[in-house]
């Protein structure tokens, strides 16, 4: 892996939608809105692409991967309230997606968790987190043929649900995220605007 995908990947937290939509597509289904939603262009600069959000950074970030022209990424802003794109994007519009977050585990509040939405509906959810003292796992949904099913029976519920897993759940599902190409683009990147 390359110095981008090695660090995007390895922050203490990142949040990450990927839609099985051409960007293109995903933009023209959000400017059919009543809202009047368009776009902006931002910058992709990954791997310093910032994910905690200062007055002059866009609230979220669109963008096509080069290696999969096909999907729309999503990474939102930490507290920016930009999860009615996944919102909108799976169960509005009807795309499949999936969303993952992932914390390292000295984190405050750790947390992973793989969403896979299909048919305007949320299919498949797998999360580990803590949540007050005590970590909580919740699975919903059937699970996917590419599931390691037989880490979610380990004894310490932190160990059920690891950052690699996700990883490669997402891989398995379309989304080539350890492809140092999936974290640039060809296109120009966008933010939402109104």
């Amino acid at each position: 892996m390359t110095r981008t995908t090695v660090s995007v990947l390895a922050r203490p937290f990142f949040s990450l939608a990927v839609i099985k939509a051409p960007l293109p597509g995903l933009i023209t289904a959000f400017g059919k809105l009543s809202l009047p939603i368009g776009t902006t262009a931002c910058p992709l600069v990954f791997p310093s692409q910032p994910y905690s959000r200062r007055p002059a950074d866009p609230p979220l970030l669109l963008w096509s991967p080069a290696c999969a022209p096909e999907l729309t990424a999503f990474m939102p802003q930490v507290s920016a309230g930009d999860y009615f794109v996944v919102e909108y994007a799976c169960r509005r519009f009807g795309f499949a997606g999936i969303s993952v977050r992932s914390t390292t585990q000295d984190a405050d509040w750790p947390v992973n968790e793989f969403i896979v939405y299909e048919s305007n509906e949320l299919r498949r959810c797998v999360r580990a987190l803590k949540d007050s003292p005590r970590w909580e796992f919740y699975t919903q949904g059937a699970p996917l043929d590419f599931e390691n099913e037989e880490a979610y029976t380990a004894r310490r519920v932190r160990d059920r649900v690891q950052r690699e897993s996700l990883l490669g759940y997402a891989e398995s599902w379309g989304a080539p995220v350890r492809n140092p190409e999936f974290w640039s683009s060809r296109r120009q990147a966008v933010t939402l605007v109104r």
